[in-house]
């Protein structure tokens, strides 16, 4: 608090000067002294706030094979989520083997219009960036690492394989078909799909989720069946579980080495379960890939209740910013289980908003956590139990993404002559865009009350103000000179 106190005081001095100047003119007068830096003890936590979007069986987007009405459905999914201040989504662009984009190596999804292969007629992944850069909203492409088709039986048949998929590189289980991570064909094909993604869209992040070798369940009755590849491909591995581990590490690898050298503003992220058992029972090493730095962000799916046992979102809360090492940590929530009888049943604190109240709480103890995910869309739309008037409350005021990942720009230059006419506040913008913050009068925390990429803002509230520039990057400028509405 005392720090804190200390550099408001050195803000207000600043004011000071800017407004003992103010009528010197162009040129005239002392350079006001320079502005504190934004650290974290002054002004608000910076936070990424994302939602997921499934696309798989069209679980939260598009429910209408018409182009006019899934295009307005997506836009009314931003304009809900910038009412509710949530600044980036995590939007499955490749759900099943499959693109949302016309992909070289892959279908237009048959998601899109109910027909595998078929052109939509649009770039829906275009226009889905688009509308979300709009709005100041980032655009994180989720991609399934390796499935391509799933059956509800091992005596289901699947869908004929697309013609766009080497048979050679595929793999069938019980219930799932897949890319075979145990071949380097496999492992250079999904570097080869991401390469292609980032190097024709402006994506903010690439994401994947937490299927890598099957649940053990979809091939109880096979086993993995990889006897063949480890004789050819498992040199240096002790075993053939440690060629499993080695497989996937390989691609997380490959694909963090992909965005380096083709596009390296991406960010690029994993949101494994909260288990770290049940992850290594998919051969996913994610404390190995935190510690490398081959992810940026480690985003676990909490989708437990709050209480003192170990497999309690408690306890997982707590674990993952511990050994999370390079890598920034977020926490997934899943406000998909409020208000559904089934979840309740076995996780009854569900029953109440209250509960993603105190999950919010309980992660904001967590220096290291800087942001959430929410799972899912379709979920914030519907507000069970009132969950999302919960989330107005825990967004109150919009966050400044935090910097990921590797800087590609130069630091952006403290906005200048910011002033104040009336209850007009303009600056002189240097960066991609600028950001309001606001300590009320009375009170000794700022707070944001725009990002935006115009040079002015009307103000409201009383308080003394001051602007700092943001680029691309999300590396923020220190503060500007201040000045008070009063």
């Amino acid at each position: 608090m005392k720090k804190t106190l200390k550099y408001l005081a050195i803000i207000t001095l600043i004011a000071f000067f800017a407004s003992c100047n103010k009528d010197d003119g162009p040129g005239g007068g002392e350079t006001p002294p320079p502005a504190p830096p934004p650290e974290e003890d002054i002004l608000p936590k910076k936070e990424m706030r994302a939602v997921w979007i499934a696309t798989v069986s069209s679980i939260d987007w598009p429910k209408s094979y018409n182009a006019v009405a899934q295009k307005q459905e997506y836009i009314n999914y931003l304009n809900k989520f910038v009412e509710l201040n949530i600044n980036t989504v995590f939007v499955q662009v490749r759900p099943t083997g499959d693109a949302f984009y016309n992909s070289e190596y892959e279908p237009w999804c048959r998601f899109i219009t109910g027909t595998e292969g078929q052109d939509p007629g649009y770039d829906v992944l275009q226009f889905m960036l688009d509308e979300a850069h709009k709005r100041n909203i980032e655009f994180h492409a989720w991609l399934n690492p390796f499935r391509i088709d799933t059956r509800a039986s091992k005596t289901a048949s699947y869908r004929p394989l697309h013609a766009k998929i080497p048979p050679e590189l595929v793999k069938d289980y019980d219930r799932w078909r897949i890319y075979n991570p145990a071949l380097p064909g496999v492992h250079q094909r999904i570097a080869d799909i991401v390469k292609d993604l980032i190097t024709k869209y402006d994506v903010d992040g690439i994401h994947f989720d937490d299927y890598f070798y099957p649940d053990p369940a979809y091939y109880a009755s096979t086993g993995v069946d990889d006897a063949a590849e480890y004789a050819q491909y498992g040199a240096g591995y002790a075993t053939v579980q440690e060629f499993r581990f080695g497989n996937v590490n390989k691609v997380v690898q490959k694909l963090q080495e992909t965005i380096a050298e083709n596009n390296p503003g991406v960010v690029f992220s994993i949101s494994p379960t909260s288990s770290v058992n049940y992850n290594r029972s998919l051969y996913a090493d994610v404390e190995k890939w935190c510690k490398e730095g081959w992810i940026d962000v480690v985003i676990p799916q909490i989708y437990q209740q709050t209480g003192s046992a170990n497999n309690e979102f408690n306890y997982f809360v707590d674990y993952w910013p511990h050994f999370s090492f390079k890598a920034v940590p977020m926490i997934g929530y899943a406000i998909y289980k409020f208000g559904v009888a089934a979840e309740i049943k076995n996780a009854p604190k569900f029953a109440n908003a209250s509960e993603l109240t105190e999950q919010f709480r309980l992660a904001g103890l967590q220096s290291k956590v800087k942001g959430s995910v929410l799972y899912n869309a379709s979920s914030v739309m519907t507000n069970n139990v009132g969950v999302t008037d919960a989330l107005k409350n825990i967004y109150k005021y919009p966050a400044v993404r935090p910097f990921l990942g590797r800087k590609t720009l130069s630091d952006p230059k403290v906005p200048g002559n910011v002033a104040l006419n009336g209850a007009t506040l303009t600056w002189n913008a240097y960066g991609l865009q600028a950001v309001v913050y606001v300590t009320p009068e009375n009170e000794t925390k700022p707070h944001v009350v725009a990002i935006t990429s115009a040079s002015s803002y009307q103000v409201s509230e009383k308080g003394q103000y001051v602007v700092t520039a943001v680029n691309k990057d999300n590396t923020e400028s220190p503060v500007s000179a201040a000045v008070t509405y009063k």
